[in-house]
This record gives structure tokens, C-alpha cells and sequence, in this order.
């Protein structure tokens, strides 16, 4: 399916590189280029309504689909056990965590709007540190 793979660094800072591949081309499946463009940008916005709705109609947002909908899986396997320390433990760790799951949130509203702009322009953006469940 992915032909060509280019890893980026956003940041010369940035330890932690962000992995770009070529995806299945748009007009791929039964629907137009201009609808799966559309398709593929809401599936990395409602993973969880698009990709199982739109999955077998298309590549594009098939690749997408997954990519998101395990992004928002690991997210969920993260910040659950999270809250529950956080609930279980002192004021000054809940206020620690707090902290942490908010700039975990941040960073995947980021990374979710990069992924957007990469899929508009023909690329999947692999999001670093994502538990792959769903192949």
C-alpha cells in the first residue's frame, strides 16, 4: 500500500521524530477524490463514526481511519489509568497529572491538525507512540 516512507523532525529540538508516509491515493475506492478528501479529514477528526462507516468504500480513509481510531485508543489506554491515580492520590500529584494529561491533550490536538494538513496533501502522518491494535 505505502510505497515511500520520510521521516520529519518538526523541531530540531524535538527528540522524538514524526513519521510520514504516502497514502493510498484519493478517488482510490467507489467514491470521488474531492469526497474522500473530505472523508479522510473527518476521519482523523470522529474516528470512531467515519472509519468503520466509510472504511470498505475507500483506502484512503481506511488507512486514515485506523491510523486515528488507534491514536484515540492509545490516548484512552493512557489517560484512564491516569485519572484513576490521579483520583487515588494526593492534591499535589493529582495536580501533577493533571498537568501532564493536559499537555498530552495539547499535543494530540497538534498532531491531529498536522495530520489533517498532511492528509489534504496525499500523506498519512503516523503519530509517534501509537499503539497499532487496529491493522
Amino acid at each position: 500500500m505505502n510505497t515511500e516512507s520520510t521521516t520529519i523532525q518538526l523541531d530540531p529540538s524535538n527528540r522524538l521524530p514524526i513519521r510520514i508516509e504516502t497514502a493510498p491515493a484519493f478517488g482510490g475506492g467507489t467514491m470521488d477524490a474531492k469526497q474522500e478528501m473530505t472523508f479522510v479529514l473527518l476521519a482523523h477528526l470522529f474516528p470512531i463514526i467515519i472509519w468503520p462507516w466509510k472504511r470498505s468504500t475507500s483506502p484512503a480513509v481506511d488507512a486514515h481511519g485506523k491510523e486515528a481510531l488507534n491514536m484515540c485508543i492509545t490516548l484512552m489506554l493512557i489517560m484512564f489509568p491516569l485519572g484513576i491515580i490521579a483520583g487515588m492520590l494526593g492534591t499535589a500529584v493529582a495536580t501533577i497529572v493533571s498537568i501532564g494529561t493536559s499537555l498530552l491533550s495539547f499535543a494530540t490536538l497538534i498532531l491531529v491538525v498536522i495530520a489533517c494538513l498532511k492528509a489534504q496533501q496525499g500523506w498519512i502522518l503516523r503519530y509517534p507512540l501509537n499503539f497499532r491494535l487496529i491493522k
